[in-house]
């Protein structure tokens, strides 16, 4: 039970005696422990309106924290789901140059024995056109050979 400052201030002791207790000195004694009393309940009022407020700055406090966790959480997933897309991404364009690196060098086999194929079938072109060539130069030759025997025959008769 508890006793508020104006229960004590009209607080009144039964007598017993008439030499008893001075009642002034008694009044003035329950009048400091009123105000002493009063005061403690301001005091205490002014307290907890004070944890009151602490609390609730605690709970916002307990809030914002909780955010910034979820937020660096987010942020988290965020920077780790960007590298995995970057990872992929940078795997998937290796790939693709290792494809386009494979069918350049496929095409380049294939012009290196094309062209391989063109030497070949133009240094046989030479060594045919060669051959008929001193075959026709021999043929000449030959030609002249009977002509000029023929002009001396002629010179002869």
């Amino acid at each position: 039970m508890q006793i508020t400052p104006l229960e004590i201030r009209k607080f009144t002791f039964r007598k017993k005696t008439f030499n008893g207790i001075d009642p002034d000195h008694l009044d003035s004694f329950l009048q400091q422990i009123a105000s002493q009393v009063e005061e403690q309940t301001r005091d205490n009022t002014a307290l907890a309106s004070r944890v009151k407020d602490l609390e609730a700055q605690v709970e916002r406090y307990k809030k914002i924290d909780q955010t910034l966790n979820e937020t660096l959480l987010t942020a988290q997933r965020a920077t780790d789901e960007a590298r995995a897309n970057a990872q992929k991404e940078a795997e998937l364009i290796i790939k693709d140059a290792q494809i386009r690196a494979n069918r350049y060098e496929n095409e380049s086999r294939e012009r290196v024995h094309h062209s391989a194929a063109e030497i070949r079938a133009l240094a046989a072109q030479k060594e045919s056109f060669i051959s008929r060539f001193r075959s026709f130069l021999i043929d000449q030759i030959k030609y002249l050979d009977v002509m000029a025997k023929n002009l001396e025959d002629d010179g002869e008769k």
